[in-house]
């Protein structure tokens, strides 16, 4: 799949899945719109390291949300989980999942490629490449992050 090809599929699954959860968030009507370029993301550290978030919608301390993580390249998150479910969307750079319960499952994802991690499963996440990564994660709960000692 070409670059222009892949971005543009990626683009369509993160409308439809903003949409799907704006429409549950709206009561199914949805009023008064939001447009922000891409160049106008308030990107804002996460933690004390070098990852950066920008929240699109929501509020990922109390609720339901969707917001931009970047992770810069060579990133390697250490095992984690989190409560709640999140389904995730590559927008840039090649995001590395891996699922670690039972046995390790690891893929390369490239832009446009689609996770659903499961709340309370053990995973691992790297950025892989020599460019950033940049993904969309959406959940219906507030964002926590616990490491795996």
């Amino acid at each position: 799949m070409n670059k222009k090809l892949a971005l543009m599929f990626g683009a369509s699954v993160v409308a439809a899945l903003g949409l799907g959860v704006g429409l549950g968030m709206a009561g199914g009507h949805v009023t008064g719109g939001k447009m922000t370029k891409s160049d106008a993301y308030d990107w804002q550290p996460l933690g004390d390291g070098p990852l950066q978030v920008a929240v699109l919608w929501g509020d990922p301390a109390t609720g339901a949300h969707g917001r931009l993580i970047k992770l810069p390249a060579g990133f390697e998150a250490p095992v984690h989980w989190h409560t709640g479910d999140y389904h995730g969307v590559n927008v840039a750079g090649t995001w590395r999942h891996s699922f670690l319960d039972g046995d390790r499952d690891s893929q390369d994802l490239p832009q446009g490629s689609y996770v659903f991690q499961p709340g309370g499963g053990y995973h691992g996440d790297m950025c892989v490449g020599p460019e950033d990564c940049i993904f969309l994660l959406i959940q219906d709960q507030a964002a926590d992050f616990t490491p795996v000692e």
